[in-house]
């Protein structure tokens, strides 16, 4: 399946993100992000709001930032009805692939529970470096945190 993945920017529609925002939450439930956090991210120098629309609706989403050597990966949701068709592997190809050229690291926090997505980050590369106790909220659970040393960033 042919995929075209696009970066929301300042110019971000309140619909769009709306959008992000129902969709995130249908996959991570009351801690997935507002409209107004998608809108603040697109509009940010260092954020990231990736997204790939089937049909003129949105099917996944990545949202992440970078700071000082290091990216973040905030959110990766997508639509049960797309999922395991390479999405969300595409959108973190993507994400890496717009960091800047210094960025040594990249790190997500995942549900201790979520076996698939854990499974899929380390099939792009990561691994679990710790754990972050009850960090997410309805329900509470644990965050495995993890990361991936990128070939790019060089120790001085």
């Amino acid at each position: 399946m042919e995929m075209e993945i696009m970066r929301a920017g300042a110019d971000i529609t309140e619909e769009l993100a709306e959008e992000l925002s129902k969709l995130d939450k249908l996959c991570v439930g009351a801690d997935g992000w507002s409209a107004e956090s998608f809108r603040s991210e697109a509009c940010k120098d260092n954020g990231f709001v990736l997204y790939i629309a089937v049909c003129g609706k949105v099917a996944a989403l990545l949202s992440g930032y970078s700071a000082v050597g290091e990216g973040d990966i905030t959110s990766v949701a997508v639509s049960p009805e797309h999922r395991r068709k390479g999405f969300a592997q595409s959108l973190i190809g993507e994400f890496e692939r717009l960091l800047p050229e210094d960025t040594e690291s990249i790190f997500l926090e995942v549900r201790e529970s979520n076996a698939a997505a854990i499974a899929l980050y380390e099939k792009c590369g990561f691994e679990r470096i710790s754990v972050r106790r009850n960090f997410y909220t309805q329900p509470r659970e644990n965050a495995v945190v993890m990361a991936k040393k990128l070939t790019g960033g060089e120790d001085l």
